[in-house]
C-alpha cells in the first residue's frame, strides 16, 4: 500500500475509533443526566429500578386546602442476579428548606414552582415517618414496590427509597438511592400560603406493597436523620458529556480528511500516489 493510501487509511482509522469513543462518552453522559432524579440502573449491583411514577412531579402540586393528600411511589424493579435477593430498604420524604439559597420551605404559592433534576442547589430535612422494610426478589425477578406518604404541610419535597451505606476506607456512612422523586404541596390555610415548620406534620400510610410478592407491612418511625442529603446523579451534563461532543468532532474531521485524501489519491497518476 502507498504512502498516501496508508495515510488516509489511519486517519479514517483514527477518526472513526474517536467518534465511537465520542458518542459513546456523550451517551453515558446523558443516561446519567436523565437519571439524575428518577431510577438507580445499578444499585449495589444486584437490582436495576426504572423512573418512579404514580405521583404528580414538580412543579406540578398537590392541593391539601381540602385535607392530607396520599402521594403514591411506585418503582419496578428489575433483579440483575440469578440468585434471590433480600434488601433492607428506607422509604423517606425531605422537605426541601431552601433552593439556591433561597427560602422555598413554602413551595412557592402562585409562582412557576422548580423543576427539579436533583438535589443539587438544595438543603433538606427528612420528616417524619421514614418507614423500613425488607424487600425480597427471586432470581431475575421483576416487580413493581408500591409506597405511599400522606402530606398535609405545603412545601417541595424529595420521595426516596433508599439504604445506608458505609464507606469502608473513610468510615462515611450515606445513602445509597434506589428511586427518588420530587413533589410539590400547595394549599395550605386554604389558600395555597402555608407556613410548614422545620419538621412538617407530615405522616405515611402504614402500608406498602410489591406487587406478586409477600411483603411486611413497614412500621413508620420517626426521627430518622438523614446523614447526607440523598443524591441520585448530577444535575446537568457534567464533564463526560464535553469530552464526548469534543471527541466526536475531532473524530469527524479526521474521518473527513481521511475520505478526502483517499479521493485526491484516486485522481493522481498511479507513479505519483
Amino acid at each position: 500500500m502507498n504512502s498516501t493510501n496508508r495515510r488516509s487509511t489511519l486517519l479514517r482509522g483514527a477518526g472513526g475509533l474517536a467518534a465511537v469513543v465520542g458518542a459513546t462518552g456523550i451517551a453515558l453522559a446523558a443516561f446519567a443526566t436523565s437519571a439524575a432524579a428518577g431510577g438507580n440502573p445499578n444499585f449495589d449491583g444486584i437490582l436495576s429500578a426504572a423512573v418512579p411514577s404514580g405521583f404528580m412531579s414538580s412543579p406540578e402540586a398537590y392541593n391539601v386546602s381540602g385535607g392530607p393528600v396520599t402521594v403514591d411511589f411506585n418503582v419496578v424493579v428489575t433483579n440483575l442476579t440469578d440468585a434471590s435477593q433480600s434488601v433492607a430498604l428506607n422509604f423517606s420524604a425531605d422537605q426541601i428548606l431552601t433552593y439556591e439559597g433561597t427560602n422555598v420551605m413554602d413551595g412557592q404559592p402562585g409562582q412557576a414552582g422548580i423543576t427539579f433534576t436533583g438535589p443539587q442547589g438544595t438543603t433538606q430535612l427528612e420528616v417524619a415517618g421514614s418507614q423500613s422494610f425488607t424487600q425480597n426478589w427471586s432470581p431475575d425477578q421483576v416487580l413493581t414496590m408500591e409506597r405511599q406518604y400522606t402530606f398535609n404541610a405545603c412545601g417541595y419535597y424529595q420521595l426516596d427509597i433508599w439504604a445506608p451505606v458505609t464507606d469502608h476506607t473513610s468510615g462515611e456512612r450515606y445513602h445509597e438511592t434506589l428511586a427518588s422523586g420530587f413533589i410539590r404541596v400547595l394549599g395550605c390555610d386554604g389558600g395555597g400560603s402555608g407556613s410548614p415548620t422545620p419538621t412538617p406534620a407530615t405522616t405515611p400510610t402504614p402500608t406498602g406493597s410489591a406487587q406478586g410478592v409477600s411483603t411486611p407491612s413497614p412500621s413508620p418511625e420517626g426521627g430518622v436523620d438523614a446523614i447526607t442529603t440523598p443524591d441520585t446523579g448530577a444535575g446537568g451534563p457534567g464533564t463526560e458529556l464535553w469530552i464526548g461532543v469534543l471527541l466526536l468532532g475531532i473524530g469527524l474531521a479526521l474521518l473527513i480528511a481521511g475520505r478526502r485524501r483517499a479521493l485526491a489519491a484516486v485522481r493522481l497518476p498511479r507513479g505519483e500516489r
